[in-house]
């Protein structure tokens, strides 16, 4: 296995973060679409949806101290809640907040920027699990087995099947 260089990143997610909101709200402001007709309330619902999506995800990766700390300071890493199956929750979260600004705008303005961001945050996370490979091995690897890195579709369907929908 090959030796990762291990630099303390705990304002790499802040600043990708900060820079990711300002350059979409920027981009916002001058696009907007200022149209009120029946296709406008509907993204506008998406991007609502959206946004709970958000504030779902980064609630329930702050449950958790283990968040707080860098990857390579890291004693252990959550496996419940949340992190029963997302492994990156914040990054999740960020990933739905860029298409809720494109559902606010309803503009093609943000359609080449977004994806840029999604990247970004992609290699942000495939960056801290090569450290928390490095760091606990196979339990990680088990962990990694287990979870999606950023959409949880167990969970979902999980919550499906107990709603009692499509019981008949």
């Amino acid at each position: 296995m090959s030796e990762i260089e291990v630099t303390e990143n705990n304002f790499l997610p802040m600043i990708l973060a900060v820079l990711n909101f300002s350059v979409l709200l920027l981009l916002t402001m001058q696009y907007m679409a200022a149209s009120v007709e029946l296709w406008d309330f509907i993204f506008v619902g998406g991007g609502v949806y959206f946004s709970m999506k958000f504030i779902r995800l980064v609630r329930g990766a702050h449950e958790y101290p283990e968040t707080r700390e860098s990857a390579q300071t890291r004693s252990s890493f959550p496996t419940k809640g949340i992190y029963a199956v997302i492994r990156h929750p914040i990054g999740a979260a960020c990933i739905y907040m860029n298409i809720a600004y494109v559902c606010f705008t309803r503009s093609f303005a943000l359609i080449p920027v977004v994806p840029i961001f999604i990247a970004l945050w992609y290699i942000y996370a495939a960056y801290e699990e090569k450290i928390l490979i490095e760091r606990f091995g196979d339990d990680y690897r088990e962990y990694m087995q287990s979870t999606s890195m950023f959409r949880g579709s167990g969970f979902d369907q999980q919550r499906l099947a107990s709603s009692g929908y499509d019981m008949y």
